[in-house]
């Protein structure tokens, strides 16, 4: 890298680093090395938070709606008189302040962790193949930024939903393989599996080779490496939840 590049990278401002994660995303991770200022992370993780807000606000209905068609299953096999108290129960918890709030609170706390943990695997991950000269603060910021392409597609999601107002049961490819049931889709992996692999996580893997090759300073074949066992771990931790408790339902 020259002197001349290494000086333009590393002021860049923020609006210039999010314009420059679509067409130039290795002139943002390489300002990340050098420009340490709290922004630097904090940036895309508010943009990441703020577009899961937004979604969430819009997608609640729906899913009041869908948790209440799931509810009223159950309900079916009770008596009458247990069913009509459990229906007093779900009135409260499936209220819109109480949805959106246990939404917002999990979800944040969910975007958070899996922030922290793509992080630490790339971190460890490439400390462990050889990665030159790293520092965690620098693949925590570029972690941060590699996800900008998941808070669009967050608010493509929102937007979809305002303008069809239909909730979105089955998203990425999961398609292919749903039946429209949704206690029997809920018990096939394939579901989930493929609900992941969906445009703007793939733009996200993209990233996360690029990422990798100018923090840790690997090839090709390196960064590509790891964002492979990063991307199969990613889906295995998706569709764990489905393998571990699809018997009990």
């Amino acid at each position: 890298m020259s002197v001349v590049t290494e000086s333009s990278t590393q002021n860049l401002s923020t609006l210039r680093m999010l314009t420059g994660i679509f067409d130039r995303p290795a002139s943002v991770f390489k300002s990340l090395l050098t420009d340490r200022r709290w922004w630097g992370w904090f940036a895309p993780l508010l943009a990441l938070i703020l577009a899961f807000a937004v979604m969430s606000v819009i997608n609640v209905p729906y899913a009041q709606e869908l948790a209440r068609e799931q509810a009223e299953l159950r309900l079916a096999d009770l008596p009458e008189a247990q069913a009509a108290q459990a229906r007093t129960s779900l009135d409260t918890s499936l209220s819109f302040p109480v949805m959106l709030a246990s939404t917002l609170g999990f979800g944040v706390v969910a975007l958070l962790i899996g922030l922290v943990t793509q992080a630490a695997f790339l971190y460890f991950g490439a400390l462990v193949t050889g990665g030159d000269d790293m520092e965690f603060g620098a693949v925590f910021a570029m972690s941060a930024w590699t996800r900008i392409p998941l808070a669009i597609g967050l608010l493509v999601q929102a937007v979809f939903l305002a303008v069809t107002q239909q909730g979105i049961r089955y998203p990425g490819l999961a398609f292919l393989v749903a039946t429209g049931d949704l206690m029997q889709d809920a018990k096939n992996p394939l579901v989930p599996l493929l609900s992941k692999i969906e445009p703007f996580w793939l733009w996200h893997l993209v990233l996360v080779g690029i990422g990798v090759a100018v923090v840790a300073r690997f090839g090709q074949a390196k960064s590509f490496s790891l964002t492979l066992i990063y991307a199969l771990l990613a889906l295995a931790v998706a569709v764990l939840p489905t393998l571990l408790f699809s018997g009990m339902m």
